[in-house]
């Protein structure tokens, strides 16, 4: 099973170029339409998109992962920052994006509520998060 994320914003996100290096990617052909209209219930945002980091892994890291994979887990906080840098130039003061990490093909099921976080950009510290899968991560300007 892979590690899907998907982010949710009040605004359009271009796609990303075929040959881009860009460290967060959200390719227009990679977006899954029957998973996306299955994870939407759990955003509150206009638009949903399904991205991949460069390395191709998903964005989830804790402390019980971080004990057996210390590597990927630190490799997905990362990545993690990464996408708080993409998003910052998208993002207007006030506003938010939203990131639910799940199993590929358990859109549809049920979020751990109890989870669910919230940060403000450029103001947390990645220690301290702790993103499960089946959860809501509000990332705020």
């Amino acid at each position: 099973m892979t590690i899907v994320n998907y982010l949710g914003c009040n605004f359009k996100v271009p796609f990303s170029e075929e040959d881009s290096d860009d460290k967060i990617l959200i390719y227009e052909e990679f977006q899954d339409e029957a998973a996306i209209e299955n994870v939407k219930k759990h955003f509150s945002t206009k638009f949903v998109y399904q991205f991949l980091t460069d390395s191709g892994s998903g964005i989830w890291f804790n402390n019980n992962y971080m004990r057996e994979y210390p590597k990927s887990n630190s490799e997905s906080q990362q990545s993690f920052q990464a996408l708080c840098q993409f998003i910052y130039s998208y993002l207007k003061e006030g506003d938010y994006c939203e990131l639910y990490i799940c199993w590929s093909g358990d859109e549809e099921e049920d979020r751990n509520f109890k989870l669910d976080q919230s940060i403000i950009l450029n103001k947390f510290d990645i220690n301290k998060i702790q993103i499960y899968e089946k959860t809501l991560f509000v990332i705020k300007k």
